[in-house]
């Protein structure tokens, strides 16, 4: 947030695609339900003007506007993950615990004398080295 792109450009542009979205929405109300929404296009119209005139003007408006998508996409992220969590991770734990697997092998065995695990060892060539992952 503290990167913030303010320029004249960025303002601009800003002001065309509020035009744009401003206007589609009327005429998505207007294909729907018969009715011009003025408020809508002279909104939008303005967004247009300003943008293209004095673009310094919609300065406050972008930081706002950019503030309010910065805290919706905090939001949505938590959500998103919590969801992949709960919908996918933990049904898949609960899986593989009902079949008793054990994927990260970490029963404890007490007949078992040690946990170590023997590692095959290779002559390693310098191509090894070069491309490690």
């Amino acid at each position: 947030m503290d990167k913030l792109k303010t320029d004249k450009k960025t303002l601009r542009e800003f002001g065309v695609i509020m035009f744009a979205a401003l206007n589609i929405i009327c005429g998505i109300i207007f294909f729907k339900h018969r009715v011009l929404n003025l408020w809508l296009m002279g909104t939008g119209s303005l967004f247009l003007i300003i943008g293209i005139i004095r673009s310094n003007l919609l300065k406050p408006i972008y930081i706002l506007w950019m503030k309010l998508a910065f805290v919706l996409g905090w939001i949505n992220t938590r959500i998103l993950l919590a969801a992949m969590f709960y919908l996918v991770v933990t049904p898949i734990g609960l899986v593989l615990k009902l079949f008793g697997k054990d994927l990260l092998d970490r029963r404890i065995e007490v007949k078992r004398d040690s946990y170590w695990q023997k590692k095959e060892y290779k002559a390693f060539k310098q191509t090894d080295y070069e491309r490690q992952f």
